[in-house]
């Protein structure tokens, strides 16, 4: 905040305050003057005691009981809103005083300790202001009523889901008036707003993953993803101005460590806002995958959502830049040695893949691609089940590409058939015949796949699998096979994310493969 926003931020409540107090003071005693006979006679044979030294000193203590109960207030609303702040951010302490009905609530007060002074000290007994002594009166009597319903409206406002409900809110107002701006010079201003509030939300999602607090992490990682699915559909109505780099972004932490490179990048591809929010996601999923689980879980499943919302809006440097977190939370994950994180990831990147099968063919290449190249980095980082995980994964994928009649799909076949090949930078490791060393889940895997195509009545696309596996032992051929005839349960016995068993066919696709077997004892 600029010294000049700092300064008004307190002088305009303080003049405001000011002239409500002396307002209501100078109107009660002009009323008190301009019907003084018809008032004052009404009031002190109806309402008032007719001694006036009892009135006097009565209400000469009423400005220390108005006072006190406005410090109680203070100090109380004060004390929670400390806790609240030191819990999650600091700004809960800005939002409170802005709240709108917390200022109205202490300037009620204010104004009735200020008008009770006022009057206490202008009273003489040759002239009583008997209305305006009964309008104080009831200004007391509501300022004492509204103390226990203003606490539990600060303690509701203090509740995570209502202040990110107004954060989220906040932000897209802002993009609704960025989007429709007339003026140019309110765009970046509300671009710095927007990260602030972004800002806001990370602090309190990762406060509360420090703090073990899996409900509010998880409503934070809904807000950002509402903010994101609210702002990608109407990016390209936006002035140009919105998507070019200030330089001021070089000061966030989000951004402050990349090269020129990368941040020109963020630029050309406007994903300015994206990367700062999917920069939070990756704190938060480093950060929970290994005790909060369901918390690194949610950074999944929103970042797939957002991901579908990038691909409606064919928004195609969103979806390359969630791609590339994905690829970093496999990285984390296996370099971690933490299986369960990559399988779970791997899951909804499976789901990502599968809404883009229309969308681009050569998109979908690299998907096939990254789940290749992370399955076998985790082989070499011995987390063998990855491999096997993403072999499950691919087979759903080429099994819905087929159905989807992609073109050339026969591409996409023959990367599934080299999953287990690992990516070998020396040339003559690449010749090696590396299928000698292939893993059973990945076989099972493409026999599965077999199966599918048979029942298609494909006997080309299954005679390759076939082909493709003619060079395993035989003792792994019948070791697949008593694997797969063998496996009933279609739920696995373990609860996991999945539920399901890889090795699981019905009994239609153990039908088909019983042809695709005897194709091996025919080769012998």
């Amino acid at each position: 905040m600029r010294s000049r926003e700092k300064s008004f931020f307190w002088l305009k409540p303080l003049l405001i305050l000011i002239a409500l107090s002396f307002a209501v003071f100078a109107v009660n005693r002009s009323i008190d003057a301009i019907f003084h006979a018809q008032i004052s006679e009404f009031l002190k044979n109806s309402i008032f005691s007719g001694d006036l030294n009892l009135v006097l000193s009565s209400f000469g203590n009423m400005g220390e009981v108005m006072t006190s109960i406005l410090g109680i207030e203070i100090t109380a609303v004060a004390i929670i809103v400390q806790l609240a702040a030191n819990k999650y951010s600091s700004k809960i302490m800005e939002m409170v005083i802005t709240d709108k009905v917390n200022f109205i609530v202490v300037a009620l007060f204010v104004v009735s300790g200020a008008n009770t002074i006022l009057l206490a000290n202008t009273m003489t007994p040759a002239h009583i202001p008997y209305f305006s002594i009964l309008f104080t009166l009831f200004l007391l009597v509501i300022s004492l009523i509204i103390v226990i319903p203003h606490f539990t409206y600060v303690f509701n406002f203090l509740r995570p889901e209502h202040f990110l409900k107004e954060v989220e809110i906040e932000s897209k107002k802002l993009i609704r008036e960025t989007r429709s701006a007339k003026d140019k010079n309110s765009v970046l201003p509300n671009r710095e707003k927007l990260a602030d509030n972004i800002d806001f939300i990370g602090d309190v999602a990762l406060n509360s993953v420090y703090q073990s607090d899996r409900a509010v992490s998880l409503y934070c990682l809904n807000s950002l993803k509402n903010i994101l699915t609210f702002y990608i559909p109407s990016k390209n109505e936006f002035p140009t101005v919105w998507f070019k780099l200030s330089g001021k972004e070089h000061l966030d932490p989000d951004f402050s460590n990349y090269s020129a490179y990368v941040m020109n990048r963020i630029e050309e591809q406007h994903i300015l806002l994206e990367r700062k929010i999917f920069r939070l996601y990756e704190m938060i999923f480093i950060n929970s995958k290994d005790n909060q689980r369901d918390i690194a879980s949610g950074v999944l499943i929103n970042s797939r959502l957002i991901f579908e919302s990038a691909v409606n809006s064919s928004d195609n440097g969103v979806i390359w830049t969630i791609m590339q977190y994905f690829n970093s939370f496999l990285r984390v994950s296996i370099t971690s040695h933490d299986p369960r994180s990559a399988f779970n990831t791997l899951e909804h990147y499976r789901i990502m893949a599968e809404k883009i099968i229309d969308y681009d063919f050569n998109l979908l290449l690299k998907f096939y691609f990254f789940f290749k190249y992370y399955g076998q980095e985790a082989n070499k980082y011995h987390v063998y089940f990855i491999l096997e995980t993403a072999a499950h994964d691919l087979f759903l994928i080429t099994k819905l590409a087929f159905e989807h009649k992609v073109k050339d799909f026969h591409k996409l076949l023959e990367l599934f058939l080299t999953l287990d090949e690992p990516i070998e930078d020396n040339a003559e490791q690449t010749n090696l015949s590396q299928k000698e060393i292939s893993l059973i889940g990945v076989r099972i895997a493409q026999v599965k796949l077999a199966a599918f195509f048979l029942r298609q009545n494909r006997i080309d696309y299954a005679k390759e699998v076939f082909d493709d596996m003619l060079v395993e032992p035989k003792e792994r051929i019948k070791k697949i096979k008593e694997i797969v005839f063998s496996t009933d349960n279609e739920e696995f016995w373990e609860i996991t994310p999945r539920g399901i068993n890889f090795y699981y066919l019905d009994e239609k696709d153990k039908e088909a493969l019983k042809t695709f077997f005897d194709w091996f004892d025919a080769e012998q």
